[in-house]
């Protein structure tokens, strides 16, 4: 998912690695996507594969995504080596949705975690890895609590939450961020890209076999959690120095808005949820790599009238996707607390001060760029104006 693949001003043939993790990744997709194809040609092929609506549409995204990204990626960048590094990363998205239970999702983010590390980079592989295996170590280690019950299984409810967000790299596992290195090393394709299909099809596993007390203790940990990122985030994004690091904390701010949503186990909070996480790989993550290169030529740009459509859409305001995410978190905390709703109102509207200057750094694109920049602002409309396709395609 990125146009770092390839040195600049050559076009270079994937390794036979590459090409065998793109065939494998490429063989995933279509095994956990099998079942729904299937139903859908009215063919009698049953297999025993069970991925969340929520998650199946998020990896259904995601091919998208990848096929806008190889039609639309600059001409020094190598179009075939994107498109089997993209194959192989939405594999390890459809491992990552498929595996049943936490055991074995913590076994895949290992994997997926070593792979990462092994990317250059100007951290070492020791650091890269230090997210991923915490994470896999909780997801593990709740699991097991859970399983015993009792006092063991709140702890493990308290765990696996904490997992979730070590995966992401959100407080208070905020991972390192080095704005030079290339997009494909970057922790944020952990938040933005493997951490959203995790938390899809993670959630719904593991709280039907929750207690009432554990899932009151999962629930409450990912809304006081999702809060801080929340505040933290928006008011990172809009004091710090560095774009860049702005962009990493706007990611940081919506991942808590869908946290809350997630933690308050109401329909609307949980469509709140998924349609956050949606928008975080369809519409924030393409607009941060557009940003990319402008960022790293540290570029003041004006304002025109393309930036001033991004900064709304990543604002929340209607009728770019960001406005149904938080009209239904909104709605879901008010029926759980107007206190919540309140706190989580002002926090919006300090993660929306950050807007414009994001939208600045994306510069002035042009010719096919800008038929890119297009394609996510329409994709961010049809989020906010047909929600319910999405929210009926993702199962709710």
């Amino acid at each position: 998912m990125t146009a770092e693949l390839s040195p600049p001003g050559g076009r270079t043939a994937p390794s036979g690695w590459l090409l065998f993790l793109g065939a494998l990744g490429a063989a995933a997709t279509v095994l956990a996507l099998a079942p729904t194809i299937a139903r859908l040609a009215g063919l009698p092929i049953g297999l025993a594969i069970s991925v969340p609506p929520a998650a199946r549409t998020l990896l259904v995204g995601c091919l998208l995504a990848l096929g806008l990204a190889v039609a639309l990626a600059p001409p020094t960048t190598s179009r075939r080596e994107l498109l089997v590094a993209g194959l192989a990363a939405v594999g390890a998205l459809a491992a990552l949705v498929t595996v049943p239970d936490p055991y074995a999702a913590g076994a895949v983010l290992l994997l997926l975690g070593a792979g990462h590390a092994t990317r250059p980079a100007k951290r070492s592989f020791a650091v890269r890895l230090r997210g991923p295996a915490l994470a896999a170590l909780l997801l593990g280690a709740g699991w097991f609590f859970v399983g015993s019950g009792g006092p063991l299984g709140r702890v493990g409810a308290l765990a696996l939450a904490l997992g979730l967000l070590a995966t992401a790299g959100l407080l208070p596992y905020l991972a390192d961020f080095e704005p030079e290195e290339p997009t494909s090393s970057s922790c944020l394709v952990w938040t933005a890209f493997f951490a959203p299909a995790l938390a899809l099809s993670l959630a719904p596993r593991v709280l039907t076999s929750m207690s009432p007390p554990e899932g009151t203790v999962f629930a409450a940990t990912l809304i006081a959690l999702g809060l801080v990122n929340l505040g933290w985030g928006g008011l990172a994004a809009w004091r710090i120095s560095g774009d860049a690091q702005a962009w990493r904390y706007s990611f940081v701010a919506e991942w808590g808005l869908a946290l809350v949503g997630m933690g308050l186990l109401l329909r609307d909070g949980r469509a709140a949820a998924y349609l956050a996480l949606l928008a975080l790989v369809l519409v924030r993550l393409p607009l941060y790599l557009r940003a990319r290169p402008a960022l790293l030529q540290r570029a003041p740009g004006r304002l025109a009238t393309a930036n001033v459509l991004v900064a709304l859409l990543l604002a929340g305001v209607a009728p770019f996707s960001g406005f149904p995410v938080r009209l239904l978190a909104l709605r879901a905390a008010t029926q759980l607390s107007w206190q919540l709703a309140l706190v989580l109102l002002v926090l919006l509207l300090l993660s929306a001060v950050s807007s414009f200057r994001l939208a600045r750094s994306i510069g002035h694109p042009q010719g096919r760029e800008a038929v890119g920049l297009g394609l996510v602002l329409a994709t961010s409309l049809a989020l906010g104006l047909a929600p319910g396709l999405f929210l009926a395609a993702g199962g709710f």
